[in-house]
């Protein structure tokens, strides 16, 4: 039996949902905002603002209170694409938000993560930036 294949095709299954492709601003969005449609007791989408270019700024927060600070618990944040070609950040920060929010309640760890900690995660911090590469 092939090990490697294994594993595989035992954690493809958790990723599934967001496909392995770049994802320009509109796509995003959308991911960014069917995970927070559909996962609202763990998650809270909002804009800290525009870009240059007047697109949104967005921060999807995770944890078990998203909207509130709690005395108590850590908080941590993630961002990327910082600079217009930085297109691999983006793409494992979208992932990392997948893999918590359908590991949530099935994954021990993932779990108690979510319950202790909350997490704000920026895909992109220069939108403008990114649209603006012909190819990612």
């Amino acid at each position: 039996m092939d090990f490697p294949c294994l594993w595989l095709g035992l954690l493809l299954p958790l990723v599934a949902a967001l496909d392995f492709n770049y994802h320009r601003q509109e796509g995003m969005e959308a991911f960014l905002k069917t995970v927070a449609q559909n996962y609202s007791s763990v998650t809270h989408l909002h804009s800290i603002g525009k870009s240059v270019k007047g697109r949104n700024l967005w921060v999807l927060v995770v944890g078990r209170f998203p909207k509130e600070h709690r005395i108590g618990i850590p908080e941590f944040k993630y961002v990327a694409n910082m600079h217009g070609d930085e297109t691999v950040g983006r793409e494992l920060l979208l992932h990392l938000i997948d893999y918590l929010v359908t590991s949530d309640g099935k994954d021990p760890e993932i779990t108690n993560l979510i319950n202790s900690t909350r997490i704000h995660i920026m895909p992109s911090m220069n939108p403008d930036g990114f649209e603006a590469v012909k190819k990612p």
